[in-house]
Order: C-alpha cells, then sequence, then structure tokens
C-alpha cells in the first residue's frame, strides 16, 4: 500500500489521533476507489488486522466513520466491543460516542444504534452510509471509503527527544557547575529563584529534593505535606550549599505558598508579584484574605537588586496539567504576562512524571523517550504560555531512602536551566529599571 496516497490528510488525521488514549498510527488497507466498493472487500482486507477503523468521506467535507476491535469471519453474527465507537467531522467539530456491539452482514457493516455502512438499492457501485442515531436515518453516497488499521505505538519512542548522559560523570559535572556558579553582576552575591505553583505541584519537594542531591541522601528539608490545601504558608528563602555542612552556593530558591484551587485557600497574584519584586520580607505569613501592602510589617519598601527575584519557576504537576480548573488557568496566565513585564525570565518545571508513564517509573533515564512526558511537556507550554525549550521534567524524591543518579541528573539540569535564565535577567536590568 506503500504506492497509495490516502485520501486522509494531516489536518483530519490529527482530529482522528485524538479521539484514541494511547499513542497511535493508521496504516492503510483498504481504500474504496482502488478496491471496489465492496462490505466483502472491506472484510477481507480486514481480517485478522486487529484494532480498524472505518473512514467514510461525503459531501460538504463531513467525515463519518467506527472503531473496532473485533472484525467477525462470520456473516450476521453480533459481537461486544467495549473498544467500539463511531464519529463524525463536520465543519471542525469532531464527536465520538460509544457502542456496545459491531456486526458485520452480507452488504452491511453495522455499528450498533450508531453508523451502518451498506449497499443500497440505489446503486450497485457505491456504498452508502446511515445514521442511525437519527429519527431521518437519512442514507448518503460515500465518495470515498477508507479502511485503517490502528496501532498502538506503546510509550516509548525509538529515539529520544531530547539527548542527555545518564552517568556519574554528568551528574559530578553539573553538581560543580552548580557549585561554582557566580551572579554576572559584582552588585549581588546570590541569585534568587522564586517556585511558583499551584497547591500540591511539588514547589517544596523540589527544593528538599535539591538538597538531597547536594547533601548526599535523601533529606526533608522544606516541609512538605499531603492535605488538599498548601502546606507552606510564608514566604521563605533557601541557601543551596555544596554539601552537607559545606559553603552556601549563590543560588536561593524561594518557597511560597501555592495558587489555591476553587474555594481552598491559596496566595494571591498580587502576592506573588509583591514577591517577585522584592517587597515580601523573610518569613512573611500569607493571608488568603489579606494581600501585603505597603502597611504590612516588615515591608520592604525600596527593594535593591539583593532583594529581587532573578528568575521565576513555574511548578507544574504533569497528572494536572490538562486538567486544571478555570481559576488556576487563568492565574498561571496572568502571572506569566505581568511578570513579564516586569523583566524576569520565566521557566517551568514538570513534576510527577513517573506518574503519568509506567516506563519512567521503572526507570527514570527513559523521560526523554516518553511519549506521555513529551505530551504533558507540551501541554505545559500551552498552559503557560511558554516555549518547551524552557520547559523540563523533573522527579521529585518522596518515598525513596536513597538517590538515583538519574533523578539528580535531572533536578541538577533543571537548576543549571534556571541560572541559565537567572543570567538573562541581570543582563537587561538596566533596561527594566530604567522602564519602571
Amino acid at each position: 500500500m506503500s504506492s497509495v496516497i490516502p485520501r486522509l490528510d494531516k489536518q483530519t488525521e490529527k482530529k482522528l489521533l485524538s479521539l484514541f488514549e494511547e499513542h497511535t498510527k493508521f496504516s492503510l488497507l483498504y481504500k474504496g476507489s482502488l478496491h471496489g466498493f465492496s462490505v466483502s472487500e472491506i472484510g477481507r482486507k480486514s481480517i485478522n488486522q486487529g484494532y480498524i477503523m472505518i473512514v467514510g468521506y461525503l459531501e460538504d467535507d463531513v467525515i463519518m466513520g467506527g472503531c473496532t476491535s473485533q472484525w467477525l469471519r462470520d456473516r450476521n453474527t453480533t459481537f461486544q466491543d467495549e473498544k467500539a465507537f463511531y464519529f463524525s467531522i463536520e465543519k471542525s467539530k469532531v464527536t465520538k460516542d460509544p457502542v456496545e456491539s459491531f456486526t458485520t452482514e452480507y452488504d452491511a457493516i453495522n455499528f450498533e444504534n450508531g453508523l451502518k455502512f451498506h449497499r443500497s438499492k440505489k446503486s450497485s457501485s457505491k456504498l452508502f452510509v446511515t445514521r442511525l442515531d437519527s429519527f431521518e436515518e437519512e442514507e448518503k453516497v460515500l465518495q470515498e471509503l477508507e479502511v485503517y488499521r490502528v496501532e498502538d505505538l506503546g510509550d516509548l519512542l525509538d529515539s529520544p527527544w531530547r539527548e542527555l548522559c545518564w552517568n556519574e560523570e554528568m551528574r559530578d559535572q553539573l553538581k560543580n557547575s552548580i557549585i561554582n556558579y557566580k551572579p554576572p553582576l559584582n552588585l549581588v552575591s546570590k541569585t534568587k529563584v522564586l517556585l511558583v505553583g499551584p497547591v500540591g505541584a511539588g514547589k517544596s519537594s523540589f527544593i528538599s529534593s535539591v538538597g538531597s542531591v547536594f547533601h548526599g541522601w535523601v533529606a526533608l528539608r522544606a516541609m512538605v505535606g499531603t492535605a488538599a490545601q498548601s502546606f507552606t504558608n510564608m514566604f521563605r528563602s533557601y541557601n543551596t550549599k555544596s554539601s552537607q555542612g559545606g559553603e552556601q552556593s549563590p543560588l536561593v530558591l524561594c518557597d511560597i505558598m501555592g495558587l489555591g484551587e476553587e474555594d481552598l485557600p491559596g496566595v494571591k497574584v498580587n502576592d506573588v508579584l509583591q514577591a517577585v519584586k522584592g517587597h515580601v520580607p523573610e518569613g512573611y505569613k500569607f493571608d488568603s484574605s489579606q494581600a501585603i501592602s505597603s502597611d504590612t510589617s516588615g515591608y520592604v519598601s525600596s527593594p535593591s537588586i539583593t532583594n529581587k527575584i532573578t528568575c521565576v519557576a513555574f511548578v507544574i504537576d504533569a497528572r494536572k496539567v490538562q486538567t486544571y480548573p478555570d481559576d488556576i488557568q487563568e492565574g498561571l496566565k496572568e502571572l506569566r504576562l505581568k511578570i513579564r513585564d516586569l523583566g524576569v525570565p520565566q521557566v517551568a518545571l514538570l513534576t510527577h512524571i513517573d506518574e503519568v508513564c509506567h516506563a519512567v517509573d521503572k526507570d527514570v533515564s527513559r523521560v526523554y523517550l516518553s511519549r506521555h512526558v513529551q505530551d504533558k511537556v507540551t501541554a505545559a507550554g500551552n498552559l503557560l504560555g511558554l516555549p518547551a525549550s524552557c520547559i523540563v521534567p523533573v522527579k521529585n524524591y518522596s518515598s525513596e531512602l536513597e538517590l538515583d543518579c538519574s533523578t539528580d541528573i535531572l533536578i541538577l539540569k533543571a537548576l543549571e536551566l534556571i541560572l541559565r535564565y537567572a543570567d538573562l535577567f541581570y543582563e537587561d536590568y538596566d533596561f527594566f529599571k530604567a522602564i519602571q
């Protein structure tokens, strides 16, 4: 079939791929204009092909079709099929409906109470489609009919979508580069990075995981909780150290209360912006009912560059990235734009990657082979309006008792990205200072 050109274009193929939870591809088995519009020929081409998809093309770019994992050898026999469904694409709107059973008849293919592909007395050389869920049940002639095998591509890609070495040498190299980092301006000795994200995304866990990497053992440094509401309720800065009891590095990670969902208490957008500008004092306890202001005790009225945040790292839960409620999405987008206007670079950390891909759960070094993680990075980019190059997946230490080299490397790569963008803040500092 390699020389046969499918009628299915890329745009329509993308819409059809969205109907499947699994990562799939389509392989053409039958084309009506080539093989003849015959139900028996469709059956012959489809037997033993596994999961198949029938795509019927009508006038005005309307498409109707169905999928089944049970192709019948025997005519006039009905099989139960939990995976079967029928679909339609009309004026860019895609609909999908399940069916309980599927039947092949002598001259018809029937998705129960959904669609029926069949011959008609009107023409013996064409096939028709009838919507069985319509009161009219009007039969319409098919301009083309194609049948595809639906193939599951599995969790892993053939080649990684990002290249990275996963050995101890790489871990030590990254670790040393972060320990030896110096801010590019002589005005500051510390680079402050603020972690921002919804409640439970993993901000405090990331800070603890960073500490674990440098301490050499799993250490719970920033307190985390399992409750629905934010465990972190104050503004606190954490200095990174070269080792347990070692010298402090210039990198400072700042923790803040999480963005609340619906009725759950959380930090307000304005309070986050106040922290970015450097007005929030160390140890300030956030109050979801009262915004920070110049009247707040300890308020830094004239922050210097040493008080300011040089990079904001959004922390996004890979499990929820596509299901965050509207208020969280709106809050993240508002923050993204307002932080941009302050001239502060932004990156994103995608957490809980081991819980969205079984292969990564077994081996973290497979992260850049994972289709699921790649999809979540894309979704995070769409949510925040950030390019994929600014988004890195990480796995925080939680239940582990020992460090893992691959997990360390992901955490250190996240820090490397953060520091690269923090340096951009210093490069543009004079410009944004002049316009504010």
